[in-house]
């Protein structure tokens, strides 16, 4: 009687299971003749392709054609029905669904094929994996932003140390004079060329401190500013900051030569123009006592850069400082010496940055400087 039960139930479990079963037989005399079905369950019956489906007529490549090498399931079948075991078969692609089929010995006759539809799991693990992989770009976008703020608020915290040492002397220092000058001419009685030489000093530090406040607020505006990059002329950028150039050096005598043509780039004119004024407004500043400043700008083509530079016949400066003079509020001399704020190049690395370029130096004290802007080339107009 539990034979029986037994029967029924595994009769009932193979008729109603989901994954296609099914049982071969290889004849033990015939070496090269394919596995032939014995039997199928109904999830199997659905897959076979046999015409005229007849047990132990039907051989399992008829069944499922195209799904095995015939060769090599011949050789695995004898050797499962010999030794036993399991084996993989892999997955196969039929009528828009993936199939995974397995087989195992059952005796040294008989095996069993397991075929399971894993369209759903594997359409399941490819959406984890587009998943895991949207998450490992967005964590790694995530950590880029993260760094990148990192180091922009560790630059905000240098520019603020910088800017609370200016505070404290820079613009302490004009009122200081103001407030001593004002005082001797309260307190003391002068004659009126030195009231008036005293009036001229007080107004000198109160220019000064114009002068650096306005720097302070050009530094700023490049950083909050949105730029709209576009298509940009170094030749007319060139002419605009010569014309301003000279218009801001009061008179004083300098040479400029270009050479060539300068190409157009990716850029934005205005603030180009303002880079370009800084670097040249340096170059005739930072020249020793009775030498005329002298100006050379050409372009050099950088596998789809642009590197514009900027030469002069300059004090120079030592590789020692060639970095250091791009940060906010570094002056390498007194300004005794030089007159100017130090914010000049660090408005003008700050502003190449934002246009995506580099801005660099090579130099040798007393020997001269060259300034250099890479900027990508624009693409050439059709």
């Amino acid at each position: 009687m539990e034979m029986e039960l037994a029967e029924r139930l595994y009769r009932l479990m193979f008729t109603n299971m989901r994954e296609g079963l099914v049982i071969l037989r290889i004849d033990p005399d015939d070496g090269e003749g394919s596995p032939a079905v014995i039997e199928m369950n109904p999830a199997a019956v659905k897959l076979c392709r046999c015409r005229q489906f007849n047990f132990g007529n039907c051989k399992v490549v008829d069944c499922f054609p195209g799904w095995f090498d015939e060769d090599r399931l011949q050789e695995t079948c004898k050797r499962l029905a010999a030794f036993g075991g399991m084996v993989e078969l892999g997955e196969v692609s039929w009528g828009g669904s993936l199939y995974r089929a397995r087989i195992f010995g059952l005796s040294e006759e008989h095996l069993g094929l397991v075929v399971v539809d894993v369209t759903r799991q594997k359409k399941g693990e490819a959406e984890i994996a587009a998943l895991s992989a949207q998450i490992e770009r967005q964590t790694a976008g995530l950590e880029k932003r993260v760094a990148e703020r990192t180091a922009q608020l560790q630059e905000i915290n240098e520019e603020l140390d910088s800017f609370a040492y200016t505070v404290s002397h820079d613009l302490r220092a004009p009122l200081r004079a103001m407030r001593a000058f004002a005082g001797i001419l309260l307190e003391e009685e002068q004659s009126e060329d030195e009231r008036i030489a005293y009036l001229k000093r007080i107004q000198g530090a109160a220019e000064g401190m114009e002068r650096l406040i306005q720097d302070l607020l050009a530094y700023s505006r490049v950083g909050r500013q949105e730029l709209v990059l576009q298509r940009v002329s170094l030749s007319e950028v060139l002419a605009d900051a010569a014309r301003q150039l000279e218009l801001t050096s009061w008179g004083k005598s300098y040479r400029l030569e270009v050479r060539d043509h300068l190409p157009d780039v990716v850029g934005h004119h205005t603030v180009l123009v303002q880079v370009v004024l800084n670097i040249m407004g340096n170059a005739i500043k930072f020249v020793p006592k009775g030498v005329v400043p002298e100006l050379e700008v050409w372009a050099e083509d950088m596998d789809g850069e642009c590197r514009l530079n900027i030469a002069d016949n300059g004090i120079g400066i030592a590789p020692e400082h060639q970095e250091r003079i791009f940060k906010i509020f570094e002056r390498l001399h007194g300004i005794e010496s030089y007159a100017g704020t130090g914010i000049g190049l660090a408005i003008a690395r700050k502003a190449v940055t934002k246009l995506g370029g580099r801005i660099g130096v090579e130099s040798r004290e007393g020997e001269g400087s060259r300034f250099w802007i890479e900027l990508k080339k624009a693409v050439p107009s059709s």
